[in-house]
């Protein structure tokens, strides 16, 4: 056999085996196309699930902004408030202390002169005398309240 034959017949091998791989490579991206479309449809799946947590975690980013402000706020309100009632016992303590004082004062002197502790005592029996009368006319009160009586009567006939 002449060269050239044997040349022909490599060249139609070597066609044939091109034809044969197009034909596979053509057969690979058919096969392909499909899960590659499922995959796409994954991806932007997942794209779209992820905007969602990225849109979620930005507002409870925002929430826990304003829940942090709000809990500075009421803080600063707390310290406020107990930094008034420390005012406050102090002004208590100022207070006794200048109650205190003035008693001592006033026993000092009610002490010291007979006719001031005449007059004192003369003040805290009129007060003691103040206070029977207003706790028996207080008890007098409780003792028959027309009106009391009359409510529960009524009450009772509802």
């Amino acid at each position: 056999m002449d060269p050239i034959i044997w040349l022909y017949i490599a060249l139609g091998i070597i066609v044939l085996g091109l034809i044969v791989a197009v034909v596979g490579v053509v057969m690979l991206l058919s096969g392909i196309k499909e899960p590659m479309k499922e995959m796409k449809g994954s991806a932007d799946n997942l794209k779209g699930r992820m905007d969602k947590l990225m849109l979620e975690t930005t507002h409870l980013q925002h929430t826990t902004n304003e829940l942090k402000e709000d809990i500075q706020q009421k803080s600063e309100k707390v310290a406020v408030l107990v930094d008034g009632a420390k005012g406050t016992i102090n002004s208590f303590v100022d207070m006794n202390s200048v109650v205190r004082s003035i008693t001592s004062g006033i026993s000092k002197k009610v002490e010291d002169d007979p006719a001031n502790r005449f007059q004192v005592n003369q003040y805290s029996n009129n007060a003691a005398g103040l206070m029977r009368y207003l706790d028996k006319k207080k008890s007098q009160d409780q003792a028959y309240n027309p009106e009391s009586t009359v409510r529960k009567e009524q009450i009772k006939t509802y």
